[in-house]
């Protein structure tokens, strides 16, 4: 009782406490009054001093014990209370301190504790396995939609894995989009890989914030723990995986290996790079040239971004563009690659235009029209000379949306054309619903044309569709005479691909201006000329 009253001390004031004390006072005193007859005794003495006033005395003792009493339960509820409350503020305190705000699952405080619990029952015998996961391209949803949309993306993502995997693992959230599993003891191999299997299959359905619908993927990343590894260490690897997964293709899971450690490195590094990269323009605008093959006469080019790294030498698009995807870096790098075109062909014959492609999350950035139009009028380029390619993953996911963009960029004077026409499913609906001046179809049904009847038809079929339509049609991947007669023969009115030429660098452009393609492509050595020639020229 007096530890009680010690801990409390804090909490409850001192008249609380004289209070209990007249209580248990009273409380102890009235029994041993009984059982000593002191009532009955008081009473007869002051029948004997009646002059005494002493039962007024009495009566205001007993009146005055009662109302102490009562004091004294009500102080005592007060007090209970006041326990509660105390117990609820440090139980909510230890949940803080434990558990994310925004989801409610285990903080990395609080997993970085069950690891650690973990690493003392790991063996061969009994190994654990740890899964990661992250969101992919996720910060465009904040930059697109606001961080409402992402806080409710995140914590609907967190309902998602607790009803895939709840009963069989612990989850946590590390921060940002980044979570982390913890499966059971027994679990095995197959389970995991089923578990990784419906998570990414969960989160690729829509979320929807205010009637909109927002698409994303997610990454696993997966290790096997079965040997003496530090927590630091087991979640390093589990790190490695994940990014091994987004390497891969993403929306797919991927095991721990020792080379991915490497691989990892490079890319964190090429990361960094690309961003120098970026803001010094070394990732330069190349052009691929775009024919009229009916006419035989060059219209145009596609602006394509290339990039010579100082010690890595040439970098695939592939590679850059995923990292600058991932990295949020895609709209700069996207403007800067216009605005290289733009300054370039200001020179050029005005009749020649260039067609860019915008990448599906910059298509989705809110500024996209102002930004084409700020450069437009920086290079005092004509907006009818531009013809911005659009993929149909920028479109399929809100067709309002992309056509209130697609219609202000044809007020602007700017063509529209829709990217690998026929890989997707809804690309019909795509053309019926939304203002596009051309369709390119994707090289994967052009080249080898000639010799593959099932591309055939479905070229066929498309030139059918757009004739009726009265879309102009390019051909990409155009790389055989024979492909180039068949494409003629069905009156495809544009062409591009190596049969002509590859994409070249600005230095190389007004050569191919100046001749016909027929004396195309350029070989090693005049390119090297050209080369020479230029940088002579600049100095």
């Amino acid at each position: 009782m007096l530890n009680f009253f010690l801990n409390m001390r804090k909490k409850v004031s001192a008249t609380v406490v004289i209070h209990l004390c007249f209580y248990l006072s009273a409380v102890i005193a009235w029994p041993i009054m009984a059982e000593m007859e002191l009532f009955e005794r008081f009473y007869e003495f002051s029948r004997d001093y009646e002059d005494w006033d002493i039962d007024e005395f009495a009566l205001l003792v007993v009146n005055l014990t009662v109302a102490l009493i009562f004091s004294a339960l009500f102080q005592s509820s007060r007090l209970r209370k006041l326990v509660r409350q105390r117990d609820f503020q440090r139980q909510r305190a230890e949940q803080n301190a434990r558990h994310d705000p925004l989801t409610g699952l285990m903080n990395r405080r609080a997993f970085g504790d069950r690891l650690e619990k973990t690493a003392k029952t790991v063996s061969a015998a009994r190994p654990i396995y740890i899964a990661m996961l992250d969101l992919d391209r996720f910060k465009p949803v904040n930059d697109i939609h606001g961080h409402a949309a992402g806080d409710m993306i995140i914590r609907k993502v967190a309902q998602r894995l607790t009803v895939e995997i709840g009963k069989i693992a612990q989850i946590g959230r590390l921060g940002g989009d980044e979570f982390a599993v913890i499966f059971e003891p027994g679990t095995t191999v197959t389970q995991v890989e089923r578990s990784a299997s419906r998570l990414i299959h969960a989160i690729e359905q829509p979320f929807h914030f205010n009637k909109t619908p927002i698409y994303i993927s997610g990454s696993v990343g997966l290790m096997k723990w079965d040997d003496d590894l530090s927590v630091t260490e087991a979640l390093r690897r589990a790190d490695k995986s994940l990014y091994a997964a987004k390497d891969g293709g993403r929306a797919r899971f991927a095991w721990y290996d020792a080379e991915l450690d490497q691989k990892s490195h490079e890319r964190s590094q090429l990361e960094i790079d690309l961003t120098k990269a970026i803001a010094n323009n070394q990732i330069e605008a190349w052009f691929q040239p775009i024919i009229n093959i009916e006419t035989e006469d060059l219209i145009g080019f596609e602006v394509l971004a290339r990039w010579t790294h100082e010690t890595r030498g040439i970098v695939s698009p592939g590679t850059f563009i995923e990292i600058a995807e991932d990295s949020g870096q895609i709209g700069d790098l996207g403007l800067s690659i216009l605005r290289q075109a733009c300054r370039a062909a200001a020179d050029w014959n005005p009749e020649l235009t260039i067609s860019f492609n915008v990448s599906p999350l910059q298509f989705h950035d809110p500024n996209l029209v102002e930004q084409i139009k700020g450069i437009l009028d920086e290079c005092h380029f004509d907006a009818r000379r531009l013809t911005i390619e659009v993929t149909e993953s920028s479109i399929i996911r809100d067709f309002d949306i992309a056509r209130a963009k697609l219609d202000a960029l044809k007020d602007l004077g700017v063509a529209v054309a829709l990217d690998d026409f026929g890989t997707g499913y809804s690309s019909l609906a795509s053309l019926r619903q939304l203002p596009f001046d051309r369709i390119k179809i994707d090289r994967s049904f052009v080249t080898n044309i000639a010799t593959e009847p099932q591309n055939q038809k479905i070229v066929a079929g498309i030139m059918a569709l757009a004739t009726g339509l009265e879309l102009d049609v390019t051909a990409e991947g155009i790389e055989t005479d024979e492909d180039l007669s068949y494409l003629q023969d069905l009156s495809c009115s544009l062409g591009q691909g190596f049969l002509f030429e590859r994409a070249v660098p600005e230095t190389h452009v007004h050569w191919l201006i100046d001749s016909k393609w027929n004396d195309w492509p350029l070989d090693a050595q005049r390119a090297n000329d050209l080369q020479e020639t230029s940088m002579k020229a600049a100095s």
